[in-house]
């Protein structure tokens, strides 16, 4: 298989979802408006609610800092990684079910499939095609959004505490399950694709897997678990096992003829 095939698929499908500013401007949009807008509510509750709170939840106390700051320092990194930085993580599961759904799902909606099905390219390089238009732009936007959340966050907690929150060991995992996360939503839309009729079928299905990850901010702030290193470890490990599994009965499912038409 060459690979100028595949990259040539993944640059047209990237070109036509970059081409309509309804699917691309909420896409990126709305993460970057919370990557801005949220650290400046966590640190406006971390100023005035925090001692309350704290007493509440189960926060590890930070060392080095003012005793009249510890309360507000360790709800900012507590809610900045623990609750915050899970709602980040359906970013790339929201991305990459978008561009997915109407890279696949969208050539029987536009009946644009027979282009594809003249040219000479066999399955597998459909299909790698497809998953790299989907993976690429999502990974890219994962990354910003992390950025840019991660320096308004030190930007605020430096100005606030004189100390920097982020990255930590812990975001740092979290960052990296986020293209394991993107590959399941790909994934499931692979597979979902060849029995829908169309685009919001497939990001229906394929955005249930957002309902675990909104479950970790509530397993953290109940105390069932702690989100450090080992936790995230786990993670990546099951969603390395989920993933290939997924992949392999949509892979052995795919058929350029059943996703085209």
């Amino acid at each position: 298989m060459t690979r100028s095939k595949p990259m040539a698929i993944a640059i047209k499908d990237i070109r036509e979802v970059f081409s309509s500013v309804s699917i691309y401007g909420p896409m990126i949009g709305v993460p970057l408006f919370f990557a801005v807008a949220l650290p400046f509510l966590t640190v406006y509750v971390a100023l005035h609610a925090a001692p309350s709170i704290a007493s509440r939840i189960a926060i590890t106390p930070i060392a080095n800092v003012a005793k009249s700051q510890v309360d507000s320092l360790s709800f900012m990194y507590f809610f900045a990684i623990n609750v915050l930085g899970p709602i980040f993580l359906t970013i790339p599961i929201f991305t990459a079910s978008v561009i997915a759904a109407d890279s696949f799902a969208g050539e029987k909606e536009r009946k644009t499939s027979e282009n594809l099905l003249a040219a000479p390219i066999t399955n597998g390089e459909l299909l790698l095609g497809k998953i790299l238009a989907s993976l690429i732009p999502t990974i890219l936007l994962t990354l910003a959004v992390f950025g840019i959340y991660g320096a308004t966050v030190n930007f605020l907690s430096i100005r606030e505490f004189s100390t920097a929150v982020l990255p930590t060991p812990t975001w740092l995992m979290m960052l990296a399950s986020a293209p394991l996360l993107a590959l399941a939503a790909i994934a499931v839309v692979v597979f979902v694709s060849a029995h829908v009729r169309g685009i919001k079928e497939a990001q229906q299905i394929s955005t249930l897997l957002v309902l675990p990850i909104l479950l970790i901010p509530f397993i953290s702030i109940l105390g069932i678990a702690n989100l450090d290193v080992a936790f995230f470890a786990y993670v990546i490990a099951a969603l390395c096992i989920v993933d290939t599994v997924i992949f392999y009965i949509s892979v052995k499912d795919f058929k350029k003829e059943k996703i085209l038409y």
